[in-house]
């Protein structure tokens, strides 16, 4: 699996952890909710159960610009 995968997976779950209000309280945040290692961890997790399940994580290539004249 490639890094910018990994990435995107854990700019998710920091996101989440960053929007969750703590324990019913909407005011709290903190973007340290939930530390890097624990957020590397969790990403780990997530990708070995994914690929376990028979997923794969694969980038589209982008189209060619459609806009170009020939």
């Amino acid at each position: 699996m490639s890094h910018a995968a990994d990435n995107v997976i854990m700019a998710a779950i920091r996101s989440a952890f960053e929007s969750y209000p703590k324990e019913g309280d909407p005011d709290w945040r903190s973007p340290s909710w939930i530390m890097p290692d624990e957020c590397a961890h969790l990403t780990r997790v997530i990708v070995r159960e994914l690929e376990a399940a028979g997923f794969q994580i694969v980038k589209n290539q982008s189209e060619p610009n459609s806009s170009s004249t020939s």
